[in-house]
C-alpha cells in the first residue's frame, strides 16, 4: 500500500464547510477572499441541488460572484490592514433579509490572521438567526475534524433538550458532501433498518434543526464512516452520554460486509433479520446469473487489476467485494488523511499484486481521471468526490444489495467497454 496522495484532497477547512452547507435551511458566510469560495461553492451546489439555475446572471449580487453558495466578504489587501468589518456588516444584513434557520460565520486561514471580533461586528446586526461564530476553524487536518468540528459548533449553540429515548431508534453519523451517492446511501440504509424493524432519527444530512434537535431521542448513534463521524460520536458520548458503534468491517459495501453489518448490529440491539437477508438473497441470485454468464465467456472479472483511493472505511468492505466475491487483483490501495486507523491497517497489511495496470480505478473524480490520461482503456467508479460532474438524474446507491449489484454492473460493463474489444 502506497502513503502518499497523486492529487489534492479536501482537507479540514473544506470539511467544516461541507457539513454546515450540508444541513437544510442554513447559509454559511466565508470571511475571506474570493479563492477560498469558488471551489467550496462549485462543490456544495453540484452535490447537493438546492437552486434550479445554474446561470452565473442569476447570482449578480455583490458577495456571491454569480454562485449561489457560500457568499464570502471578498477580502483583498486593503481589508488585510484595515479590517473587514463594513464588508462583513453589508453582507450579514444582506442575509438576514434571505431569512435562512441558522447561519455560520467562518474565517478564512488568511481572514484569522486579522483578529476582527466577528461575535461584535455581528452584535451590531439586529434579527440575525441562530448564529455560530467559527472564527479559528481547523486547517490543513483531515477533512473528518473540520467536519465534525462545525456540527459541534452548531450542537453549542442548539443545545439539544433531553427527549425520552426510543430503543428502536438510532442515528446515523458520518455522511459527508465528498460521499458519492449519499443521498442513495442513506435512503438506502434507511428502508434496510427498517424492514428490521429500526427507526432512523437523526443524519447530519438534508436535515433541519428540527431534525437534528430531535438527535437525543436515539438508543444509539451508528458510525458509518469513523473519518467524518467519529469525533463527533466522541462529543455526543462525552456530553450526553450517547452510545455510539462502528461496524467492524467498515460501511455495508458489498453483500458479505452488509451481512456483517446487521448481524453485528443485531447483537446490540433486537432486530428482525429475515427481511434484511431475503433482499440479500435475491441480490445474490441476480448478481450470479450476470457473472456466470460474463465469466464463461471471457473468465473476467476474476483476474482483472484494481486500485483503490480513499476512506478506510468504505475501501476496506469494497476491497473485499472486488477480491474475495470477484476474484479481482488489487494494484494499489491509498488510504486518505485521516482514515480510521484500525481498518486502515488491515489494507496496509495487503499483499498487492505487481502489475502492468489496472482496468478498474475507484476513487475520486480526480483519481479516475488521472489514469484515463495514463491509459485510455482504464474504467472506474466514482465513490467520493468531487466527481467529474457525471449527472446522476436517477439516485444510486453503494449501499446493502441493490449497491453491490451497481458496483458489480460497473466492473462488468468497465472491463467489457475497456479492455475487452471495445476500447482502441
Amino acid at each position: 500500500m502506497k502513503n502518499t496522495l497523486k492529487n489534492i484532497k479536501a482537507d479540514s477547512f473544506s470539511g467544516l464547510i461541507f457539513g454546515l452547507e450540508s444541513l437544510r435551511g442554513g447559509m454559511t458566510l466565508l470571511n475571506g477572499p474570493t479563492g477560498c469560495k469558488f471551489y467550496h461553492s462549485a462543490v456544495v451546489d453540484g452535490a447537493l441541488l438546492r437552486s434550479v439555475s445554474f446561470d452565473p446572471q442569476s447570482y449578480p449580487q455583490e458577495f456571491y460572484f454569480g454562485q449561489s453558495r457560500v457568499p464570502c466578504t471578498y477580502l483583498d489587501a486593503k481589508d488585510y490592514v484595515y479590517g473587514v468589518e463594513k464588508k462583513l456588516q453589508d453582507l450579514l444584513e444582506d442575509i438576514r433579509d434571505r431569512k435562512p434557520d441558522f447561519l455560520a460565520v467562518v474565517n478564512s486561514p488568511g481572514a484569522a490572521l486579522i483578529g476582527d471580533d466577528l461575535e461584535k461586528i455581528a452584535s451590531r446586526v439586529p434579527g440575525l438567526p441562530l448564529t455560530v461564530f467559527l472564527p479559528t476553524p481547523l486547517y490543513s487536518q483531515a477533512f473528518g475534524q473540520g467536519l465534525s468540528q462545525g456540527l459541534v459548533a452548531l450542537l453549542e449553540k442548539l443545545q439539544p433538550a433531553q427527549l425520552p429515548v426510543e430503543k428502536n431508534r438510532v442515528n446515523l453519523l458520518g455522511f459527508s458532501l465528498l460521499q458519492n451517492h449519499v443521498m442513495g446511501n442513506i435512503a438506502c440504509l434507511k428502508d434496510l433498518l427498517s424492514k428490521a424493524g429500526l427507526e432512523v432519527g437523526t443524519y447530519f444530512f438534508d436535515q433541519g434543526l428540527d431534525q437534528i434537535k430531535d438527535l437525543r431521542r436515539a438508543k444509539l448513534n451508528l458510525v458509518l464512516s469513523p473519518e467524518d463521524g467519529l469525533d463527533l460520536a466522541k462529543y455526543l458520548k462525552e456530553k450526553y452520554s450517547m452510545p455510539y458503534w462502528i461496524p467492524p468491517k467498515g460501511q455495508p459495501v458489498g453483500f458479505d460486509a452488509t451481512e456483517a453489518f446487521f448481524k453485528d448490529l443485531s447483537r446490540i440491539l433486537p432486530m428482525n433479520l429475515d427481511p434484511v437477508m431475503e433482499e440479500i438473497q435475491r441480490a445474490r441470485g441476480r448478481a450470479y446469473i450476470f457473472l456466470a454468464r460474463y465469466s464463461s465467456l471471457l473468465g473476467l472479472p476474476k483476474g482483472a487489476g484494481y486500485s483503490l483511493s480513499g476512506p478506510a472505511s468504505i475501501l476496506l468492505p469494497l476491497h473485499d467485494f472486488l477480491k474475495n466475491y470477484l476474484g479481482m487483483v488489487p494494484g494499489q490501495i491509498t488510504c486518505s488523511q485521516g482514515s480510521y486507523p484500525a481498518f486502515e491497517k488491515i489494507l496496509m497489511e495487503e499483499k498487492l499484486a505487481s502489475l502492468d495496470r489496472v482496468q478498474m480505478v475507484f476513487g475520486d473524480g480526480n483519481d479516475l481521471a488521472q489514469a484515463m490520461a495514463q491509459d485510455k482503456r482504464v474504467q472506474g467508479l466514482e465513490i467520493q468526490g468531487p466527481t467529474m460532474g457525471y449527472l446522476d438524474v436517477l439516485e444510486k446507491t453503494l449501499y446493502g444489495p441493490q449497491g453491490a449489484l451497481y458496483i458489480l454492473e460497473k466492473v462488468l460493463n468497465g472491463l467489457k467497454m475497456g479492455d475487452e474489444g471495445y476500447g482502441d
